[in-house]
């Protein structure tokens, strides 16, 4: 039987992600911790097994390169190249964007990890003064908690399409918490990389959710502060723009 030949189709900051034949394969880069690694491969297990439109989880493996997630290969692009060749659509792909994050939202997992320690490890890491830090930090223990499922890393290129039918991938982050927070996090995303589209998006989910646009965006200090802590510089000054309003108000 002739073995497989691989294609990679994507890259990441801790693994590669190759198709071979009707699977994907998601090898990660030496040194990446092997508990994270389970972790995933647990999440898109139970993501499967709840019925949302993710791939078909088929484990973990041990390559030469070096350990991996085998998943289900799906055809498509990404949601964020679909509406580039069709710029017309962005408003109904923001739509299906937000419907999308609202039905993970009512998804029946309820992981162990949680979304409130989450945020308090990344913010106890964000390069922050102390001044800065602290009262993020106390702001996070007034927040809601929540129990619903989150993505952790929402937006159109972690959503593939084939003009149909649409698969949520890339479950790394996810955690249990409140919905609003992970909504929040998909808004800064956008703000700070695809501006012209963060409030059609608000727009879109808020109205899915049925919730204010206050109720999201009274996330945005604390999910600032805590993605400061994962090094963008580029992202840093609009960062702490948000954070530091958030200072003057009280």
């Amino acid at each position: 039987m002739e073995p497989q030949t691989r294609e990679r189709i994507g890259s990441g900051a801790r693994a590669d992600v190759y198709r071979e034949g009707p699977y994907a394969l998601k090898i990660f880069h030496p040194g990446t911790n092997p508990a994270l690694i389970t972790r995933e491969a647990y999440i898109c297990k139970l993501v499967a097994e709840a019925g949302l439109p993710v791939p078909k989880a088929h484990g973990m493996a041990e390559l030469p390169e070096g350990l991996a997630i085998k998943m289900e290969n799906v055809a498509g692009k990404t949601l964020h190249d679909a509406m580039a060749e069709n710029p017309s659509q962005w408003e109904s792909y923001m739509q299906n964007l937000a419907a999308l994050q609202h039905q993970i939202h009512q998804a029946p997992v309820e992981l162990p990890f949680t979304l409130s320690e989450w945020l308090e490890s990344r913010l106890t890491a964000a390069p922050l003064e102390e001044s800065l830090k602290a009262p993020l930090l106390r702001r996070l223990k007034t927040m809601p908690t929540g129990k619903a499922l989150c993505h952790g890393d929402f937006h159109g290129g972690n959503v593939l399409t084939d003009g149909t039918n649409y698969t949520i991938i890339d479950w790394a982050n996810a955690t249990s918490g409140p919905p609003e927070a992970d909504a929040c996090r998909t808004y800064i995303i956008y703000a700070l990389h695809i501006p012209d589209l963060a409030e059609g998006y608000l727009t879109a989910y808020c109205a899915c959710a049925r919730q204010p646009k206050e109720a999201v965006r009274s996330w945005l200090p604390v999910l600032a502060g805590a993605r400061l802590s994962e090094g963008f510089p580029e992202e840093r000054q609009p960062l702490l723009s948000w954070i530091t309003a958030f200072q003057n108000e009280k």
